[in-house]
């Protein structure tokens, strides 16, 4: 089920916030005006990813280093060896939505 989460507006290319909905803590990226969401805790360490730097659509563990890909969850640097969790977005009048399982899984 799609849900709302922020809008394009507010999160302007390039940039990442945090938002949680039903329990699954999300990290929510722009790249280029297009929206991508990922759990927001790096798979090796539990960091929070939103702490880490964001070039492009690679995210930086703040805590080790860990680089993923926010458009597909792919680890592209260890520590982590593990992807992250993604769910998929679209943009309807302004505003991201994430769909989310109906049935939340701990994220």
């Amino acid at each position: 089920m799609f849900m709302p989460t922020v809008s394009i507006e507010n999160l302007k290319s390039g940039e990442k916030t945090k938002f949680e909905i039903n329990g699954i803590k999300l990290m929510i990226a722009n790249i280029n005006d297009a929206a991508y969401a990922v759990q927001r805790y790096c798979s090796h360490a539990e960091s929070d990813l939103t702490e880490g730097n964001l070039e492009g659509c690679v995210i930086e563990c703040a805590l080790h280093g860990a680089m993923f890909d926010v458009r597909d969850g792919k680890v592209l640097s260890l520590p982590a060896t593990q992807p992250l969790k993604t769910y998929p977005t679209k943009i309807e009048n302004g505003m991201i939505l994430v769909d989310i399982p109906e049935v939340a899984e701990s994220a």
